[in-house]
């Protein structure tokens, strides 16, 4: 069956997840993701993962538990250094930063035309001399202090996307996802049916 995709589609995307009480493999998201793989645009779906591996991830369950994961997708690879000196390193603790490994070759995924992103994960804590200072400048004084980190993550990630995606300059990187156990992943490759 021919389908046609009108321009109208563009924006569809979508994160499908499920829950478990037991260790679940990321093979078993597969298939939901594959049904959702054109969302109008053919650009794929998502994924939502809570309650991580900390033994998969290679870091401590404390690390796990407390730490932020960011994730930043990086269409310019060399938008990192950029975005680790001006938002990460002067603000942030960074108990592990890697890069989410992928194939070695993307061409071997079928329809795959254009190379994705490198995807780098942080774990990471606001330093506190930085949120005192947040804390005062911003009169959260009242705030309960993970509040106010929290609030401090979701400023750097406006900022991150601001600066390096949605200003009026090439689109260079942006933040994929932010939170303490959990990332959403966008999934790309599969093949259109048509």
């Amino acid at each position: 069956m021919n389908r046609c995709i009108n321009s109208e589609a563009e924006g569809g995307c979508g994160v499908v997840g499920f829950a478990a009480t037991i260790p679940v493999k990321g093979k078993h998201i597969f298939k939901p993701a594959s049904q959702m793989h054109n969302r109008g645009n053919g650009k794929g779906g998502g994924i939502a993962a809570v309650s991580l591996s900390h033994e998969d991830l290679g870091v401590t369950k404390s690390i796990l538990r407390d730490d932020y994961l960011l994730h930043i997708a990086l269409l310019d690879p060399e938008a990192r250094k950029e975005i680790e000196e001006e938002f990460i390193t002067p603000f942030m603790d960074v108990d592990k930063s890697e890069r989410i490994p992928t194939v070695a070759d993307y061409r071997e995924i079928e329809g795959l035309e254009t190379r994705p992103p490198d995807v780098w994960r942080y774990f990471v804590r606001v330093k506190v001399d930085v949120l005192d200072r947040f804390v005062k400048e911003n009169n959260l004084g009242d705030r309960d202090r993970r509040k106010a980190e929290d609030e401090f993550i979701y400023q750097t990630s406006f900022k991150i996307n601001k600066r390096f995606y949605a200003s009026l300059g090439e689109k260079r990187a942006f933040m994929l996802s932010h939170g303490k156990n959990m990332m959403i992943l966008k999934i790309v490759g599969m093949q259109r049916i048509l």
